[in-house]
């Protein structure tokens, strides 16, 4: 019995050897996925852009904008002396937070009976993010009064908080964005690369070499019909986000049409991609996950903030084509951003899907 059992385990060992593409992956999977949630799975932010409207400067105005930049928390990019419409530089900076310090700040800071107030705008269509702004702000306004101006209580700094965009601070309005975004680059991959690596593996691929059809014509033919899927797809996310939990589109429909067009276009580009490499669909599977999945939720700012990773993880989130994807479609979504604002994104997503499909073409016609 022992000797027919090592038989067994010496033929199985030799397959799962010379599958190597299985061997890799399952060893592999564990070290990045560690790695991912490791370093990802931190709340902590640093360097989030805010900017300060500062329209009569002092001595103690000029030490709190110094204080707030010198702060891990905070990174001041630019100073303004009147900010009349405070959302158009949230949505031309790409900013997280205002501070809005009044005219009379330094007299009333001397004045014990009339605390200074600073009023503080905040984004909210980052619930994570707007949530730890909320809960830093005052205590770190307070400190810097007490320790940068040295002044000791009574004297207060009266902290004014406003959020934008996500008053309420309803978490469907974050993670319904986030999940459209994870789904349509699952689905269009996923799906792309199984019905490709599917025709591949049942012999019925070369079948279509005798037809007069080219390999462009192959792959247009394939991967059409998944456009028209990840698209209904699409709008059933946002029929049920608008149904159950309230999320409106504030900003063009044509647009964010146009965009998870291209978002999708993107997704297919990287399942065919998938589908030249991978010889079952088990191979296919197992690398369509980790790439799109793991990316997609920890290095897209789908649940946590690109600035709490590591530099070389933010790095590697420009790669991702959902971290491009969720700035838009929150954008559209949540402020009502339109192409003017947002047609830097939409040009890399473009871009990167041209890319893919130009690889995933000339591989393709080398494994015809």
């Amino acid at each position: 019995m022992i000797k027919r059992l090592g038989a067994i385990m010496r033929k199985e060992f030799r397959h799962i050897l010379r599958d190597w593409q299985t061997l890799v992956i399952v060893l592999a999977m564990p070290v990045v996925m560690m790695f991912l949630y490791g370093y990802a799975l931190d709340v902590t932010i640093e360097n989030v852009p805010v900017i300060v409207e500062d329209p009569r400067p002092s001595v103690e105005s000029r030490a709190i904008e110094k204080a707030i930049d010198q702060s891990s928390l905070f990174k001041v990019v630019g100073i303004a002396a009147v900010a009349d419409q405070p959302s158009e530089l949230f949505k031309r900076f790409h900013i997280k937070a205002l501070f809005r310090i009044p005219p009379d700040f330094s007299a009333n800071l001397h004045t014990p009976d009339k605390p200074a107030s600073i009023q503080v705008l905040i984004d909210g269509s980052d619930q994570n993010t707007a949530t730890i702004l909320r809960n830093a702000v005052g205590p770190f306004l307070q400190k810097t009064a007490l320790s940068i101006l040295h002044h000791e209580p009574p004297a207060t700094i009266a902290v004014r908080q406003t959020v934008l965009y996500n008053p309420e601070q309803k978490s469907a309005l974050y993670f319904v964005p986030g999940l459209m975004a994870m789904i349509l680059m699952m689905i269009s991959a996923l799906l792309t690369a199984l019905a490709i690596t599917r025709e591949k593996e049942l012999g019925t691929l070369e079948q279509l070499l005798v037809t007069p059809l080219v390999p462009g014509e192959i792959i247009l033919g394939k991967i059409l019909p998944y456009v028209l899927l990840a698209a209904i797809d699409g709008l059933l996310i946002l029929g049920v986000g608008e149904a159950l939990f309230g999320v409106r589109v504030r900003g063009s429909l044509l647009l964010l049409s146009v965009s998870s067009l291209v978002y999708i276009y993107t997704a297919l580009a990287l399942g065919l991609l998938v589908s030249t490499i991978a010889r079952k669909q088990e191979h296919a599977l197992l690398i369509v996950l980790p790439i799109t999945m793991l990316p997609t939720m920890m290095l897209s700012g789908f649940i946590f903030p690109l600035s709490s990773l590591p530099i070389a993880l933010q790095a590697l989130s420009k790669i991702v084509p959902a971290t491009y994807f969720l700035e838009v479609i929150r954008g559209i979504i949540l402020k009502g951003v339109g192409l003017a604002v947002l047609w830097q994104p939409l040009a890399v997503l473009f871009g990167m899907g041209l890319v893919l499909m130009i690889i995933s073409i000339k591989k393709f016609k080398v494994r015809l």
